[in-house]
């Protein structure tokens, strides 16, 4: 670790995050100094820190310490990516990127299988040592689940999005056009697929977008439009939908806990008595089921 000048460093990695709120970060290093040096590539090139650079820069430092790491190119992207991956603000969008491209990286550096020892024992109770090869990918998956608190599923799921969907699906996931859960059927399509159908899919709930990607499969796409026509409010309705489901959780979670409707604040207990009412108001009966996976939690906390 050294000395380096902010004014000779160069912020042209295009992973930094310049030009974000660092009023936080500038409290803490005025009151406890920086705790992790910035790190560099020995042309003074930025790879992490771009905050701490741009929090020194704007309370007047001149020096900052740095790290500097000798890398190749992908070992220095892969830096950039890892700085990057355990951000609290990047958008779904950006951490599905950002996995993607970590794991080519990853794979470019380590193409060979590897050997774990895993000990067990044989029926004779005696220790035994057996070699389990581990292939890149999954030593990658673990790798980055530990950084980033992602299951190992959550972290393949969100390259598969990545690698699967089309530009235009990822611009409507990116607009608020689609759901996680809509996507992540949609991406079962062709590229080309998902480009000619997306208009039709956006309004369409997840059972019926799982109906469409069979009948594409097995018809073509012109045939799904036709046999899955879109409803009226077909949006809302599966906005209330998952609005229910996740009321329903919580009043057995609730339930469980020995709280009833009774115990809630009046003006939800208000609320609830709206609700049955206007149920109880409807003439008519909704009789369709529901499938429990339809609606996945879109989290990657």
């Amino acid at each position: 670790m050294e000395m380096r000048k902010l004014n000779d460093l160069k912020a042209t990695n295009a992973y930094l995050r310049l030009g974000t709120d660092v009023t936080e970060l500038e409290k803490s290093i005025k009151t406890i100094g920086l705790i992790a040096p910035l790190v560099i590539s020995p042309d003074n090139v930025i790879l992490a820190g771009a905050r701490r650079y741009q929090a020194m820069l704007n309370l007047g430092f001149t020096e900052t310490p740095v790290m500097v790491a000798d890398l190749s190119a992908l070992e220095s992207e892969l830096v950039s990516i890892d700085e990057n991956l355990v951000r609290k603000d990047l958008t779904k969008i950006e951490i599905e990127g950002h996995l993607r491209r970590a794991k080519e990286i990853y794979q470019a550096l380590n193409p060979h299988e590897d050997s774990a020892p895993i000990v067990t024992k044989n029926a004779d109770d005696e220790s035994i040592e057996i070699v389990k090869e581990v292939l890149p990918a999954e030593k990658f998956l673990n790798m980055v689940s530990e950084k980033t608190g992602l299951s190992p599923k959550q972290i393949h799921e969100a390259i598969n999005r990545d690698e699967l969907a089309s530009s235009t699906v990822k611009e409507a996931r990116k607009n608020g056009e689609l759901s996680l859960s809509q996507t992540n059927e949609i991406v079962k399509l062709k590229k080309e697929d998902q480009q000619k159908s997306l208009s039709h899919l956006k309004s369409l709930p997840v059972r019926e977008i799982k109906n469409f990607v069979k009948i594409a499969k097995s018809k073509g796409v012109d045939a799904a439009i036709k046999e899955t026509p879109t409803l009226p409010h077909a949006r809302e309705f599966q906005e209330i939908e998952l609005t229910l489901k996740k009321l329903t959780k919580k009043f057995k979670q609730l339930e469980m806990e020995g709280i009833t409707v009774d115990d809630l604040p009046k003006a939800s207990q208000k609320l609830f008595a709206d609700l049955m009412k206007f149920a109880t108001n409807e003439e008519s009966s909704y009789s369709g089921h529901s499938e429990s996976d339809d609606y996945a939690e879109e989290s990657y906390q």
